[in-house]
């Protein structure tokens, strides 16, 4: 059983002639704990000036021994998330103390962020957690999160129709607002695995670092929108409307940029400059609308009003036009010369 961190050794060799090719020695302590001797094979995978060898095991398990005695509450979260990301599959968390029932129920409930784990054994002054399930697809995480986040907005509208009691649709969002940190790190797990393979090359990495980018400010925006909810609570009627036609308004530039997700980011094909111009031109108005919007936020509220209102509203478009601009990089980055 190895533990969260593995210790990484790094030297330069000297390639040896043996008959008509090149040949390298591998580091004996390496080979010997991993059981390899004259015979053995192992899986070799090279790109432009990259080379790997690895001891590819079928049904290899990942699995870590966690002390969580010196750990604080909030950061077990953290822990079990990092370990869920990494690609363990069994982890168990111990303790030189009885493991109390607050502490039991905390990490059980942290486990809504890593759908893949489950409890399949506990004792007095342990829990181990096993993966049950196959790792999702990083575009399906992604789409999931675009879509979470799209009905946040929808139910952030309802309540804030005139007449309706805004924290009636609370635990609802509340709860979007979960599946949203769930797929990020869904997306950040997936990611992680694929930076692992060698022969990833520029451009694909470039579009993963891309995803897990657009994942983290599609979770902040949903935070926003709900803390936004949050200061609803003592707004007068009148202000309502305003406040619902400028979240429309969001939600327009919103449904715009996750069209550009479905129709292109999810194509993943060279597109010619002539096809991706119009959708450049419509980020981009989104990107320099930024300006506007904020000179009509303080034509609304002309009055004083909660200050942190106007902020998360302000967030909430700040963070739409920084994916607006991630999504131009990516489409940018997907155009092909035409041939003649």
């Amino acid at each position: 059983m190895v533990g969260v961190v593995d210790l990484l050794r790094s030297e330069v060799r000297t390639l040896q002639k043996v008959g008509g090719s090149l040949a390298l020695y591998l580091p004996k302590e390496w080979c010997e704990a991993n059981n390899l001797s004259k015979g053995s094979k192992v899986n070799l995978r090279y790109s432009d000036d990259f080379i790997c060898i690895d001891v590819d095991r079928p049904g290899r398990i990942r699995d870590a021994v966690v002390d969580i005695t010196p750990l604080l509450e909030g950061e077990l979260k953290y822990v079990l998330i990092s370990l869920y990301i990494l690609g363990y599959d069994y982890v168990k968390f111990v303790s030189s103390r009885k493991i109390n029932l607050p502490l039991r129920r905390y990490l059980t409930s942290s486990l809504r962020y890593t759908p893949d784990f489950k409890i399949v054994d506990e004792g007095d002054n342990f829990i181990t957690i096993k993966r049950v399930g196959e790792a999702e697809d990083l575009i399906r995480a992604l789409t999931r999160e675009f879509n979470a986040v799209s009905t946040v907005f929808r139910y952030a509208s309802e309540a804030l129709e005139v007449g309706k009691d805004i924290w009636s649709y609370y635990d609802a969002i509340e709860e979007l607002d979960t599946e949203v940190d769930r797929a990020r790190v869904e997306v950040e797990r997936t990611a992680y695995k694929l930076t692992e393979r060698p022969y990833l090359n520029t451009l694909r990495l470039r579009y993963v670092i891309s995803s897990v980018i657009i994942s983290k400010l599609l979770e902040r925006l949903a935070d926003h929108i709900v803390l936004f909810i949050n200061e609803l609570e003592s707004v007068a009627d009148e202000l309502r409307k305003d406040l619902l036609q400028l979240l429309k308004e969001l939600i327009s530039k919103y449904e715009e940029l996750k069209k550009v997700f479905d129709e292109f980011y999810l194509e993943r094909t060279p597109l010619r400059m002539d096809e991706i111009a119009p959708v450049i031109s419509k980020l981009v108005y989104i990107i320099e609308g930024k300006k506007a919007f904020r000179e009509a936020l303080v034509k609304v509220f002309h009055k004083p009003v909660n200050e942190l209102l106007i902020y998360h509203i302000i967030r909430i478009y700040d963070y739409m036009t920084d994916i607006a601009e991630v999504l131009v990089n990516v489409l940018l980055d997907s155009i092909t010369t035409p041939t003649t």
